[in-house]
């Protein structure tokens, strides 16, 4: 198993995955998160559905909100 820091809406989170990494569009599903209303982010750069997210990477989710 490998592990993958999240930080959702200021809160940090350690969650397990299966194998040595894992497609960021796999990622929101596994968190319950609707990849059409989140963004992941890596070092400060933008991450598209099909990056891998690897063990130990640290990844900040920024999910969109609305208020209207």
């Amino acid at each position: 198993m490998s592990k993958i820091l999240l930080e959702i809406n200021s809160k940090e989170k350690e969650i397990e995955i299966k194998g040595k990494s894992i497609r960021v569009d796999k990622l929101m599903e596994l968190i319950n998160i609707y990849p059409e209303t989140a963004v992941a982010v890596k070092d400060g750069e933008l991450l598209c559905d099909d990056d891998k997210i690897k063990d130990g990477e640290r990844i900040k989710i920024v999910v969109a909100t609305s208020k209207g």
